[in-house]
């Protein structure tokens, strides 16, 4: 079976190569047999250059007897680099930043490990971009394409694999397929599917994730899972913008299912007496306000248990408890001193759902924050 997953997968590269690139090189009015030399001044007129830094100091405590609360500095810096190519109608984008391995986290903690220690640069995203009227491709590891909030994805996480947009205002629909690890010499893989509505208040999506091979990179046997548990989430997202004379609101909500938590109780991701069929269940309602230079936002979530990935969640909401089978309040203030340069906090405060731990974390941030 994984063979011929493998086979289709490189059949269906291969006839995306043929069928992008192909229609581009018969638009081509060119017949030389080497590509025209780029020059340093075309590269600069068509390369974008954006980029942040973010300095913040993160207190966090798990409620927990005799245990010290998590007190540190740390930096974010983005740089985002994008060439387009408008003679051949594609762009090659590529970005830089700071943090580890986790694809949720971009911070990096000052002086972590050795006296004023020098921070990690690491490939944040690459890929290609090939844009044909109203349908647009995506190839390599890239921004998310999904309409989504951060209770179901971490806005730091980029998907790697091949995305594929169609805009029909107001409609639209994007799907794609994803290499979410790779482990034991194959790929864990994802397929989705969004389709929703975009107007100028509003914009509403339906969606549906599914996962194969989890079981190459979480041990079913050690966490005593079921043999059919799996990651298959139907989702649905919905958003506003309403703008007045003196602010704008953003309301938003999100509730996903995940139809493939299979076990009995006792066999849910996070042990115990739960039952997965019960607590595949997470939801999100929040709204953020612009009033001038001043915002603010406050949402209240619950994440089941076996409802998301734990690895793919925002990583501050739930960190201190094992990411999921949380609730709590995510409350966030920030001012603009100028165009472009920030201060704000924001909280996370939370508590288990069904496990029976007397705990209620909390998490603050302070920030200030500069982009160009």
């Amino acid at each position: 079976m994984k063979q011929k997953v493998k086979n289709g997968l490189a059949s269906m590269i291969f006839l995306l190569g043929m069928a992008v690139c192909l229609p581009l090189s018969a638009l081509a009015a060119e017949e030389e047999k080497t590509p025209a030399p780029v020059y340093a001044s075309d590269f600069l007129k068509s390369l974008e250059i954006n980029g942040e830094l973010r300095l913040r100091y993160e207190y966090a405590e798990k409620d927990v007897p005799d245990e010290d609360a998590t007190d540190r500095l740390r930096t974010k810096f983005l740089m985002g680099m994008k060439w387009n190519n408008p003679d051949e109608n594609w762009k090659i984008a590529a970005g830089l930043a700071t943090g580890g391995l986790d694809g949720t986290s971009t911070n990096d903690t000052w002086s972590e490990e050795q006296i004023f220690e020098t921070g990690d640069i690491r490939l944040d995203y690459a890929y290609a971009e090939h844009k044909m009227d109203k349908f647009k491709v995506l190839a390599g590891q890239h921004k998310n394409p999904y309409e989504t909030s951060w209770a179901l994805w971490d806005s730091d996480l980029r998907p790697a694999g091949f995305s594929g947009t169609a805009d029909f205002e107001p409609f639209f629909v994007t799907t794609g397929w994803y290499q979410v690890r790779y482990a034991d010499k194959d790929i864990s893989q994802m397929e989705a599917i969004q389709a929703g509505v975009k107007m100028d208040m509003v914009t509403a999506a339906l969606a549906f994730y599914n996962y194969h091979q989890v079981d190459d990179y979480i041990d079913y046997e050690a966490l005593g899972l079921d043999s059919d548990y799996n990651y298959e989430i139907i989702d649905f997202y919905t958003g506003g913008s309403i703008e007045t004379d003196f602010a704008k609101f953003s309301p938003y909500a999100q509730i996903f299912y995940n139809v493939g938590a299979s076990g009995e109780e006792g066999q849910s991701i996070q042990g115990g007496d739960l039952d997965p069929e019960e607590e595949n269940l997470g939801w999100v309602l929040g709204l953020d306000t612009k009033v001038n230079k001043v915002k603010f936002g406050l949402a209240y979530a619950e994440i089941g248990a076996d409802s998301v990935q734990q690895g793919m969640k925002d990583s501050d909401f739930g960190g201190s408890l094992n990411s999921t089978d949380v609730k709590g309040f995510k409350v966030g203030l920030s001012y603009a001193l100028t165009k472009h340069c920030s201060v704000g906090t924001t909280a996370y405060l939370y508590e288990p759902i069904e496990r029976d731990l007397d705990q209620d974390a909390k998490t603050y941030h302070v920030d200030m924050t500069y982009k160009f």
